[in-house]
């Protein structure tokens, strides 16, 4: 059994968070009712957690009892429970995470775009991205390489910009985007529109696509085999886009395309790199339907990345200039 003022603490804390988000002072995001859709069940693949009894539906807008009642337990919340930023120890580990990664990349000597040769598909469309992304789509788009085309209703290429800075990276599509044809427009998709508008990207301005590109039957992991037939097309489309950063949605996506068996909660703590662009990993957005709780840490994660593209950005500009 908790202590009682632990589950004070921690009422206190999703009461708080409300509240601020209401009064613009936290992403938008941050706070949901914590349901997901039957169909979303088997997506990520997150491990089971036990979600803070609080989270309960909020209603549209904050009482003067409500606000009362947060300016009295306000003293009671630990700094650690806003999602505010401004944290020095935050800023401080930011910093730190940025410049590892750049020296990671000074002392490797990683161009800009990875080291991975561009595709064929460019030249053959004079430079043109989004011509060479639209002409593989359409080699991808009638794939029968492995046994999932026979129970997909659409094949799911990839969406975004073909400039993009970060391209985002899931497992597989879900029922929504089997039905669609387009990645993560689910209550998933929906939640990581949220997120990148909490760091300053629309869905335009990034590319967003899975590690493979049919749906398995009920959402389960993607099988070696089938990996291994569509993982190419995952690489071709990197080849054309690109990108500075790459971001692994959930432990799935980021298992497979970095070839390893390390848990979520170790590759978050670190850049990765794939072809030598570098990789950060965070929870997959369905994931955060069924635990709100890892929001908080998700926020770390994207923060971490937009600070380490501003960075790219930046070295980039200078080199040019």
């Amino acid at each position: 059994m908790s202590e009682p003022g632990a589950d004070q603490a921690a009422i206190a804390a999703d009461l708080l968070t409300w509240i601020r988000q209401n009064e613009n002072l936290a992403p938008a995001w941050f706070l949901d009712d914590g349901s997901a859709a039957p169909e979303l069940a088997g997506v990520g693949q997150m491990p089971t957690a036990e979600a803070p009894t609080a989270e309960a539906s909020a209603p549209a807008a904050p009482t003067p009892r409500a606000t009362a009642a947060a300016a009295a337990v306000a003293a009671t919340v630990p700094e650690s429970a806003e999602p505010a930023a401004g944290d020095p120890a935050f800023e401080a580990a930011c910093a730190a995470f940025v410049a590892g990664t750049l020296a990671l990349i000074d002392r490797e000597g990683v161009p800009a775009g990875g080291t991975q040769p561009p595709d064929p598909l460019l030249a053959q469309h004079g430079g043109d991205k989004a011509a060479a992304l639209a002409a593989l789509g359409a080699e991808v788009l009638p794939c029968t390489k492995c046994a999932l085309h026979a129970t997909r209703q659409h094949t799911v290429f990839g969406a975004g910009s073909p400039d993009a800075e970060i391209v985002f990276i899931g497992e597989a599509p879900g029922q929504d985007e089997d039905l669609q044809g387009e990645p993560f427009v689910g209550r998933s998709g929906q939640l990581l529109t949220k997120i990148l508008g909490a760091i300053g990207y629309a869905r335009e301005d990034v590319y967003i696509c899975n590690i493979l590109k049919c749906r398995p039957p009920n959402n389960r992991d993607p099988l070696p085999a089938e990996v291994e037939q569509c993982e190419p097309h995952l690489r071709r489309q990197l080849a054309i886009l690109r990108p500075r950063a790459i971001c692994c949605l959930g432990r799935v996506a980021a298992q497979t395309l970095l070839g390893t068996d390390a848990s979520l909660g170790k590759l978050r703590q670190s850049a990765h790199f794939y072809a030598g662009i570098p990789v950060t990993v965070t929870f997959h957005p369905a994931a955060l339907l069924r635990n709100p709780a890892w929001k908080r840490d998700t926020w770390d994660d994207v923060r971490r990345l937009r600070a380490l593209v501003d960075a790219l950005r930046s070295r980039s500009a200078a080199t040019d200039s």
